[in-house]
């Protein structure tokens, strides 16, 4: 095998590998939970202030609307206006916890799906080098390094 053909398969693996682990940071923000949990308690809260408005005696947003609607949904569990105000609130909380939990559990998945992609691809890399390991020792115990990181994260 040629030097310049050694060279080129190093650089080419270096390149193969930066390429996997640089993908692996993009595809993984984390706004994603914020913006999910803010999307879930906005829902909620449309539907408090829609309940809120058509529970009491009196329709509407007035103070009466209020008064009568926060007294009434207080009812609902037995108390008054002030525990309206927690069974108005809860819808707000329950959907936003909803809203974060379903996006963390879907990035955690599209990140584990992604590590065993960059696995399986530095494992193609690393074995295309076995072939020649006496000339790529130093590319080879890189290349158990970082998967001996990505199996860590994986896990």
């Amino acid at each position: 095998m040629s030097p310049s053909t050694i060279e080129s398969m190093k650089k080419e693996a270096t390149e193969d590998i930066r390429e996997v682990m640089q993908t692996l940071e993009k595809t993984h923000t984390g706004i994603t939970e914020g913006v999910a949990a803010s999307v879930g308690a906005g829902a909620g809260a449309v539907g408090s202030i829609a309940a809120l408005s058509s529970l009491g005696t009196v329709a509407g947003l007035s103070a009466a609307g209020v008064t009568t609607g926060l007294a009434a949904a207080g009812g609902l569990i037995g108390g008054g206006m002030l525990v309206g105000v927690g069974v108005l609130a809860a819808p707000v909380a329950a959907l936003g916890v909803a809203g974060y939990t379903l996006a963390n559990i879907r990035k955690k998945t599209i990140k584990t799906a992604a590590l065993g992609v960059a696995v399986k691809k530095i494992c193609d890399i690393q074995a295309r080098l076995i072939k020649h390991e006496d000339q790529f020792k130093e590319e080879l115990a890189e290349i158990n390094t970082t998967l001996e990181i990505l199996t860590r994260m994986k896990a």
